[in-house]
């Protein structure tokens, strides 16, 4: 597992020793933020954005964006192993400040930052059981729901998810679906509003 952009290219960062975290495939996370880059008009970069990477396991994600130029990212995890892993990636690359630990459930708390500002791109890579639900009563649905109340709240939201899965959105939808890609047994999906 490494960084494939950046100022950290071609750093290799520590896998956690758990079944609870799966890194994403390289193809797969060049494939997402050149979307993003052509997003943000920053090709094969990220501005100086505020990243929430929920779900963190390694810190694989939120360390791609502060490599390639978010300005802040908010790891969310409580896995124990998966703690020990980021923590030790943070410090192998000497992330600093712009890198911040959230031990708390992401579901609840990755919608607002932990100062109350929020977001402007959210990482979202559950564990496969949570993603396979794309249904109203499912847990990523309820996420977005939760984000599309809080007035100014307009991040994009890429999720991580079995290929499979699909999420059609209604026409009264607050989200909107921005980017679908299937690679393999992985599916990506962005979120607007």
């Amino acid at each position: 597992m490494r960084i494939i952009g950046g100022k950290w290219r071609s750093r290799t960062l520590i896998q956690p020793h758990t079944d609870e975290t799966r890194p994403m495939p390289d193809r797969v996370k060049a494939a997402l933020f050149s979307m993003l880059g052509s997003h943000f008009d920053c090709p094969g970069e990220l501005p100086p954005i505020r990243v929430a990477d929920a779900f963190a396991g390694s810190g694989s994600m939120g360390l791609e964006a502060l490599s390639r130029g978010a300005a802040a990212c908010y790891f969310y995890e409580r896995g124990t192993a998966a703690l020990k892993a980021l923590r030790e990636n943070l410090e192998k690359l000497q992330a600093g400040p712009e890198a911040t630990i959230v031990s708390r459930d992401a579901w609840r708390a990755a919608a607002l930052g932990p100062d109350g500002r929020p977001f402007e791109l959210i990482l979202l890579d559950p564990p496969y059981r949570h993603s396979r639900d794309a249904s109203a009563l499912g847990d990523v649905r309820k996420f977005l729901a939760r984000i599309a109340t809080q007035d100014g709240n307009r991040p994009v939201v890429v999720l991580h998810h079995p290929a499979r899965v699909e999420y059609p959105l209604s026409d009264d939808d607050p989200w909107r679906i921005l980017d679908h890609r299937c690679l393999g047994s992985n599916g990506l999906t962005t979120f607007v509003r």
